[in-house]
Formats: C-alpha cells, structure tokens, sequence
C-alpha cells in the first residue's frame, strides 16, 4: 500500500514527548515515507504517546479502527498504569516499545508479537557531549560559585520527584526516598548532591531534614515557599549537559519507567550512572552499574568515589554501549524496519 502517515501526540512544554515527536518525525521524514496533516488521508496513525488517543478532541479517531493502522508508542512503565490497558488493546494495531519489560507485558495480554517492536527513546548525540572544560570552567558557565563545590564529590540528579497535585509528598515513580537513604549512610564531607529542575520540593527537604549536603541549581524560593516552580526552573539542554559534565557521578533510584532517557544523557556525556533494573536500564547499562537495594548502591557509590581507575572503566565500556544503541542512523533504521513491517501486514 501507499505509505501515508499522521503522527499525533505532543505535550506542548517542549519536555520528553515533544522531543520523541520531534525525532520520530525527523527519522520518517529522512526515510522519505510520506507524512500527512489530515487525519482522512492517513492509513497509518502514529502515536508517539499512547495515552494521546483519549484527548477529548481525538474521539472521532477511534471510530476508524479496523480502516486505518493505529501505532502507539508506550512512554511509561505499562505494567503500573493498566488500569484502562483494555480500550488501548481494544484501538490499537501495533505496539512501540522503549524496552523488553513493556513487551513481556504486552505478550502477557495475548497482543500477536509480531504487533510489538522495541526501539528505546532516542537522545541527541550531538547535545549530550563530553564537554573538555575544567569543573571552575563549567561552574562559571552554570552561575555556580567555584568554592561551594571545590573538592567534592558532586552526584547528580535532574528528575522531577514531587508530585504535581502536592508538592510535599513524592512522586511514587521516581523514588527518591531510596535516594535520602542511600546518602544517610555515607560520609557527608564527600559529596554535594547537584539537583536541577522543577518539583524537586521533596527530595529538599528531607535533605533540609537530614543534613545532607545538597546545591539546587534554581531559585529556591519557590521549594521555600512551596509553590509550582514547574514553569520557572526549567533548564535548556545545554544547561542539563553542562550539569552532566560537572558533576562526577548521576543516579536512577526510579521504580516505574519507560526509560530513563538519564542513562542515555549521562552516558553520552561520559558520566558514571548507576541505577535501578528499570526501564530500559537492563538493556542499555552495564550489569554491574545496576542496584537492587540501599546496601548496593552504598557499597557501588563509595567504590567509584575511592578508585578512579574503576571509575574511568565504566565511563568507556557504558559509553561504548550506548553509543552503539543510542545513535540517529541506527534509531532511523529501526523506524524503517517497523513502518516497513506495519505496511506491509495483512
């Protein structure tokens, strides 16, 4: 048949899905397939968020299944948020997944594998870079004074962790009561926890509550006040690569992902991360980069801040990893297969 394709779905904030869609539609654009803006003349509609087909303005869309090939690309981790998995089955014709835990799910609510293709979120290249600057260079670069974080340890996290109707209490995804658990059981005059981005009220304070040492690139007013700061402590990505850069290591103590795009970002920059088995992490980090617990992460965290050598080594071989994975030709080329696939089934 002839190739004509509708992508849908954005969230209007310049954030992670209008980066998917951006990218999606780049890679179909340079494969030559045909994309077009009315929903009629489509034959595949593609998704690059799935839940995207309930918006109250998409309504008459459903009433085209069985005529039109619906593709639907899964941001989270399905398995924590199936309540209303049926409707998705019951509208769609072929699955995207960023990784193999969103598959064996699929496959455990009877959808044909040959339905289900994987291709983890893309990251681009050529923003998230090794930078050749000094850590006084970069802190410079980031408004950051020098002496604050001179001779520390600096370990990194840039995830949203507070939830968005209250802002006092975490956000169950990411964890971050691991995280305040992990850095009471370490020596304090190591490190400085490097925080940046929006909603990070709780994480604050419980570091506020425990002493651990913390600097939040932002205005903290807001954490103080505790008001929505979503709209104002948003960084560029090139401020979030500057942060990977200085900082010496970066950590995932997610529990429900589809990625995180963080081990893409930190391993193109050359950042040591280490996380839990989730999301796509099994696949794309190293083994023993991978923590199922406090103790193991205590006991991986002070082995990179004690031995450079070790540290050095998972930077290489992480970064030779993703790299392999996380490139522009190879994600196209896995978008040509699944198009090609979808095109041509019956």
């Amino acid at each position: 048949m002839s190739i004509k394709i509708k992508i849908i779905g954005k969230d209007g904030a310049g954030w992670s899905v209008d980066s998917d869609r951006f990218f999606n539609e780049k890679a179909i654009n340079e494969l030559n397939f045909k994309t077009v803006k009315c929903f009629f003349n489509a034959n595949i509609i593609y998704s690059v968020w799935y839940s995207y087909i309930f918006r109250k303005k998409l309504l008459y869309y459903r009433l085209f299944k069985g005529k039109k090939k619906f593709v639907f690309i899964i941001t989270n981790d399905i398995e924590d948020n199936n309540k209303n998995i049926d409707k998705y089955i019951n509208i769609t014709d072929f699955w995207i997944c960023a990784n193999n835990k969103q598959k064996k799910y699929l496959l455990t609510q009877n959808i044909d594998k040959n339905k289900i293709f994987i291709n983890p979120f893309y990251v681009d290249e050529k923003t998230f870079i090794k930078i050749n600057s000094s850590k006084k260079e970069l802190s410079k670069k980031l408004g950051i004074n020098y002496d604050t974080i001179k001779g520390k340890f600096l370990i990194g996290s840039f995830q949203r962790d507070s939830r968005g109707d209250d802002l006092t209490k975490p956000k169950w995804h990411k964890n971050p009561e691991l995280l305040i658990e992990i850095f009471k059981n370490i020596d304090k005059n190591k490190f400085i926890l490097l925080f940046a981005g929006p909603r990070r009220h709780f994480i604050i304070n419980e570091c506020r509550k425990y002493n651990i040492p913390y600097l939040f690139i932002g205005n903290e007013t807001y954490i103080d006040e505790i008001k929505d700061d979503v709209k104002i402590n948003i960084l560029s990505k090139k401020d979030i690569n500057l942060l990977y850069n200085l900082i010496d290591l970066y950590i995932v103590t997610s529990v429900s992902e589809g990625g995180p795009k963080a081990i893409i970002e930190a391993s193109l920059t050359k950042t040591p991360i280490i996380s839990t088995p989730v999301g796509f992490v099994p696949e794309l980090l190293l083994n023993e980069l991978i923590c199922e617990n406090k103790d193991e992460f205590v006991i991986l965290l002070n082995k990179i801040i004690e031995n450079n050598d070790y540290r050095n080594k998972i930077i290489h071989e992480n970064h030779k990893k993703v790299s392999k994975i996380n490139n522009f030709e190879a994600y196209k080329q896995r978008i040509k297969h699944i198009i090609e696939a979808i095109s041509n089934d019956r």
